[in-house]
């Protein structure tokens, strides 16, 4: 064989080996990258806001919600790349709907980069705990269906690493939690002593869930304002100023881990967690007895909202409610007959 011709050919031959060296290369980079990205509890381009509760908390007329909705918003760094937040808005409290937003969010970037906003309603007292614990069951599932019990451990794990003392009674959520509790312009009617229940539970649930709690109003342009820097905070990692302001007759605004069980009530019981949950709520139902609320997440008929048209979906829905309807005119027909209520139909006499 040639001398040149086998030097080309075993050229050829590196130069291809090369080449999927390189490409293995750039694949394993990428990967961990990729991996880098999902995991990494401090660094990141991309946040996610889970948005469950109340509707009506951030808007004296909210648009429906049928499941869940999903809009991003996209903010400039200091570098060229543009940081990303996903917002969630699950429009009905279930398990199965938060859990998606969990799934979802972790596609792009670590679960330690999620914040869970839950909304309560100040204006409504009288179901107020009965949401908080509706929204805290799902939110609860939902965790256990999209997480595995390490990477829980190791988010409530890093949560509470960065505070001086944690309390031992407490038992924080694995994702970063604040509690928007809206309309604080009707609130702020209520007489001090109805204030106060209703302030001491939501701090006490709060603190007990390692969560931050922010007052709101959408017509109160200090609340408003302090409002939009957490959503800059929590979407974009913008500076947060840390605060506690605890006074019942003002918004209360508490920063994660900066309130206390002994300055909340000095009685409640040094117990484990699910018992101060407990004394907390027995204390608040006592003093604003819950009633049964229809679920404001249910419309009408959700079908007919202009904000969901779907042509192909509304022609299907009504060929199935005129077989249905033929279905029921059938079973009332059989059911008149079999209890002797039908009428004699006249038989003609034979030709």
């Amino acid at each position: 064989m040639d001398t040149s011709k086998k030097t080309k050919l075993t050229g050829t031959a590196r130069g291809t080996s090369t080449g999927e060296n390189d490409r293995e290369s750039a694949l394993r980079v990428s990967m961990e990258e990729e991996k880098n990205r999902k995991t990494d509890p401090k660094e990141t381009r991309e946040r996610s806001i889970i948005i469950v509760g109340s509707k009506s908390v951030v808007d004296e007329k909210p648009k429906p919600t049928i499941a869940m909705e999903y809009s991003f918003g996209r903010k400039a760094g200091k570098s060229l790349v543009k940081n990303i937040v996903h917002v969630w808005e699950i429009g009905y409290v279930a398990s199965s709907l938060i859990s998606a937003a969990m799934s979802g969010s972790a596609l792009t970037h670590s679960p330690h980069h999620t914040a869970l906003l839950i909304m309560l309603d100040l204006s409504k007292p009288e179901v107020l705990w009965i949401t908080f614990e509706e929204i805290l069951s799902a939110v609860r599932s939902a965790l256990k269906m999209s997480y595995n019990s390490k990477l829980i451990n190791e988010m409530i794990e890093y949560r509470t690493s960065d505070r001086k003392s944690v309390e031992k009674m407490i038992d924080p959520l694995p994702l970063k939690t604040f509690i928007i509790a809206g309309k604080y312009d009707e609130y702020q009617d209520f007489d001090l002593d109805k204030k106060e229940i209703i302030g001491k539970t939501l701090r006490g649930i709060a603190h007990s869930l390692g969560a931050g709690l922010h007052y709101y109003s959408c017509k109160e342009k200090i609340l408003l304002r302090k409002t939009k820097d957490l959503l800059s905070h929590i979407g974009f990692g913008a500076v947060l100023a840390e605060g506690k302001f605890t006074s019942y007759d003002k918004p209360l605004i508490i920063s994660p881990g900066a309130d206390s069980f002994s300055s909340i009530d000095s009685q409640l019981p040094y117990s484990r967690p699910s018992m101060i949950l407990d004394t907390i709520k027995q204390t608040f139902v006592v003093r604003v007895p819950q009633i049964t609320r229809n679920d404001e997440s249910a419309l009408e008929d959700p079908s007919n909202d202009p904000n969901f048209n779907e042509p192909i979906i509304d022609k299907l829905k009504v060929q199935r409610e005129e077989v249905h309807l033929g279905f029921i005119e059938i079973s009332i027909l059989l059911d008149d007959m079999l209890n002797g209520r039908t009428q004699q139909i006249p038989i003609p006499d034979p030709i």
